[in-house]
């Protein structure tokens, strides 16, 4: 993409080198960096774990998810009737970040007989703990999680009732993601009578 520099712009105003007044400067955009290569609503139960600003990722396929199975009323076939939402941070206040989009989007959940939404913050730092926002049906736990735990967990509730599939969505560091796909091969042979896992990553770190 070429930008011209205006000379009324701060761009200008930065730099006293007449020379630049009128040329092309090239400006990098990187994104956006596609979808999930799977249906997240075709599967009964759906697991979204992030680890530090991997939440710009699972936090939008969370809304869009809830939304069609809400506002849209399942337009679109979607069998999910049970997301867990699970986001790794060093502090309380990071959750305030994203506060106002998580909060709507658990109120909205909240509403839907048909849908079951829990949250899980995972808290490393004991830092700033009033700036934990008052979000439905949350649990903060102030420790590392085990991503092997974790699935683990989410599998064996999953397993009286759970015949649709299994989705999962990972976003964070490398070391997260890597974790992510350990559990779920070692998961996959015994997840078969529930419908099969589907696992969708993107390594997401600043």
């Amino acid at each position: 993409m070429a930008s011209r520099i205006d000379e009324e712009s701060d761009a200008e105003r930065c730099c006293d080198d007449e020379k630049n007044k009128g040329k092309e400067v090239m400006v990098m955009i990187d994104g956006p960096y596609g979808g999930i290569s799977f249906d997240l609503g075709t599967y009964e139960h759906v697991l979204l774990v992030a680890g530090g600003a991997g939440i710009t990722f699972t936090l939008g396929v969370l809304d869009d998810l809830v939304g069609r199975i809400v506002r849209l009323g399942r337009a679109g076939g979607e069998k999910t009737t049970k997301i867990e939402f699970a986001w790794c941070i060093k502090s309380f206040g990071c959750i305030q970040w994203f506060a106002s989009q998580i909060e709507d989007v658990a109120n909205a959940a909240a509403k839907c007989p048909s849908l079951e939404l829990h949250m899980k913050f995972f808290v490393t730092c004991l830092c700033d703990p009033e700036a934990l926002p008052d979000i439905p049906n949350s649990e903060v736990t102030m420790v590392k999680p085990s991503i092997t735990k974790l699935l683990d967990q989410f599998v064996h509730d999953a397993s009286p009732s759970g015949k649709g599939g299994i989705g999962v969505a990972t976003s964070g560091p490398p070391s997260l993601v890597d974790e992510a796909r350990n559990s779920v091969a070692k998961l996959s042979p015994r997840v078969a009578h529930l419908g099969g896992i589907a696992l969708h990553t993107e390594v997401f770190c600043l």
